[in-house]
């Protein structure tokens, strides 16, 4: 999660806004906001002693909603490979086989693109 300079956070291509109860919002859906879901969601090195099978739950869905993993953000791009401790602790983890939901179907035409 980064902040922006407007003051809004944002993880992905969402905007996450934190309720008055905790609870974290994202894409109109609530996400209990546990000690282990804000572990995941704002620091490089996690506490695992905090986070429970309920928030990674949690963190995937809305890495999966926002594009959180992916490069640049696109739901056809690849897995971001940042080498931090989170990606190696938590999100390789999360997806094992490189977490790419949808791919655009590459063609294998040899004709060119342009028109003779």
């Amino acid at each position: 999660m980064r902040r922006d300079a407007d003051g809004t956070f944002r993880i992905g291509n969402a905007e996450v806004v934190i309720g008055q109860d905790s609870n974290v919002f994202v894409k109109g859906k609530s996400y209990g906001g546990t000690r282990g879901l804000f572990e995941l969601l704002t620091r490089k090195k996690v506490d695992q002693s905090f986070i429970t099978g309920s928030d990674l739950q949690s963190y995937r869905e809305i890495l999966e909603a926002t594009h959180g993993h992916l490069e640049n953000n696109d739901p056809a791009g690849v897995l971001k490979t940042a080498g931090g401790a989170k990606f190696k602790d938590v999100i390789s983890k999360l997806f094992p086989t490189g977490g790419v939901t949808r791919r655009r179907a590459q063609s294998t035409s040899t004709k060119p693109w342009f028109r003779y």
